[in-house]
């Protein structure tokens, strides 16, 4: 990965984490910000003319990623 693309995924992950902490701050639901989050993800895609099928898969590796961190720590905020 490009150190430009390294620092741009660096300044997502800063500005999802403040927005996580808002979510959990405000008392929106794990669900509700979650489904929100992942509407803008796919939107984003969509808009980028990305095709069905890699928007699945990358989704996809997403899911399957998570799953592994669940016997383990997941590492996003947690609730207090």
């Amino acid at each position: 990965m490009s150190e430009e693309l390294e620092a741009e995924f660096q300044q997502a992950d800063i500005i999802l984490s403040e927005a996580l902490s808002g979510f959990q701050e405000a008392g929106v639901s794990q669900y509700v910000y979650g489904m929100a989050l992942l509407e803008i993800g796919v939107a984003a895609l969509v808009k980028l003319e990305e095709t069905d099928e890699a928007v699945l898969s990358v989704t996809q590796d997403f899911i399957d990623k998570a799953k592994s961190f669940q016997a383990t720590a997941f590492p996003v905020p947690r609730d207090q």
